[in-house]
């Protein structure tokens, strides 16, 4: 059996245990006691060792012991998807590209047969020509009233109908711009009154066609998607991260997930998914190669710092609980103390810890059940066996 100070102390600890803050607290322990329990020691580490995590670290392919391995799924950016649509109606008479072709900006897409669109034509053409007439009206009434021949009123009132109506010629311009008309063919349109029915669409932007809705013969409605194009640039990842990998994950880490392929964090959500309790964790490409394909599942590792600013690396399994408060028992003259500390990020089997250690301190790594046991005053387990 331990001595009576090592039971009044721990009847003291417990009695202490609802205390505001935890404090060290001294374990009695005498060597053979240890030997007979099994009791061994790790030192704290102040910088964790390359290509090893601690006792019982386990690996994955390509990454060291202590890297955090995240799976999820490569999905296009925010700004990769573009949608090229067409704002008149009208039937499908050719389709000039096919699905995963490679185009460039301003390519055509398809042509329809839009009544719509001539009818636009012919507005601008319309418009136009009013246009013409109240400027030639206006200057008229210029003319007139620098004579005194007509009232201000009636140049003012010239004035606001010429404005108009270059406003409403220019509006549809606008519109005929949109649609692809322009340059000179739609200078030329108003002299020429050429109107044409065809409409051909063409890609907003370069990239590769991902989706084409749309077949020969069949009718576009207005503002319907004609084709949607995945631009060429860099690709995001979304992963999911478990409560425990989260506090070594932060905005800016760089992870891997093949050789030459790299992303890195933009986001962290802030919400754990209640089924699995995992949060989202979203990367860009680094690159501009093609080491991701969308939809492809991946697994990404990053490797935490191997070291942290006031914090040393100790085993998991030596961590103990009491109540809210987190311990880590080190071997002194006497035993062990209790030592509280402030568990951080994991890093494989070990963990950062914030407390009254030094750099390699010895930790109590196996037995640390028995030294529980006697630290609540159950007295000495049998030798070579541990007390659950």
């Amino acid at each position: 059996m331990f001595t009576p100070l090592l039971i009044a102390s721990a009847s003291a600890a417990v009695a202490a245990a609802g205390a505001a803050a935890p404090r060290t607290e001294q374990v009695v322990i005498t060597a053979a006691q240890i030997a007979r329990a099994g009791i061994e020691t790790t030192p704290a580490l102040a910088r964790l060792p390359d290509g090893a995590a601690g006792p019982g670290a386990g690996s994955s392919a390509g990454a060291g012991p202590d890297a955090i391995v995240l799976s999820g799924t490569v999905v296009p950016s925010a700004t990769a998807m573009v949608v090229s649509g067409t704002a008149w109606g009208g039937m499908v008479q050719q389709v000039h590209v096919a699905t995963l072709q490679t185009v460039k900006a301003g390519a055509p897409l398809v042509t329809l047969f839009s009544q719509s669109w001539m009818e636009l034509q012919r507005d601008y053409v319309e418009l136009t020509a009013r246009a013409r007439l109240a400027a030639d009206k206006l200057a008229r009434d210029e003319s007139l009233y620098a004579d005194g021949i007509v009232a201000a009123v009636r140049r003012d009132e010239s004035r606001a109908a010429a404005q108009l109506a270059q406003l409403a010629a220019e509006q549809h311009a606008q519109m005929l711009r949109a649609g692809g008309l322009r340059g000179a063919a739609l200078d030329a349109l108003p002299a020429s009154r050429r109107l044409s029915p065809l409409l051909t669409v063409r890609a907003q932007a370069a990239g590769t066609v991902v989706e084409l809705p749309l077949a020969v013969g069949q009718q576009a409605e207005a503002g319907a998607s004609v084709a949607k194009i995945m631009r060429d640039g860099p690709l995001w990842v979304e992963l999911q991260a478990s409560r425990q990998q989260l506090p070594a994950l932060a905005v800016g880490d760089q992870l891997t997930v093949a050789d030459n392929c790299h992303v890195r964090i933009n986001a962290i959500s802030p919400l754990v998914n209640g089924v699995n309790q995992t949060a989202l964790v979203r990367a860009e490409q680094r690159e501009r190669n093609s080491c991701l394909k969308m939809n492809a599942f991946v697994e990404a590792r990053v490797t935490p710092p191997r070291t942290q600013p006031g914090a040393l690396a100790v085993p998991t399994a030596a961590l103990v609980r009491r109540g809210a408060a987190s311990y880590v028992f080190v071997r002194n003259a006497r035993g062990f103390a209790a030592v509280p500390v402030a568990p951080g990020a994991a890093a494989g089997a070990l963990v950062w810890v914030r407390g009254a250690l030094l750099p390699g301190a010895p930790v109590a790594l196996r037995g640390v059940a028995a030294i529980k046991g006697a630290w609540n005053g159950l007295g000495e387990p049998p030798a070579g066996k541990e007390q659950p």
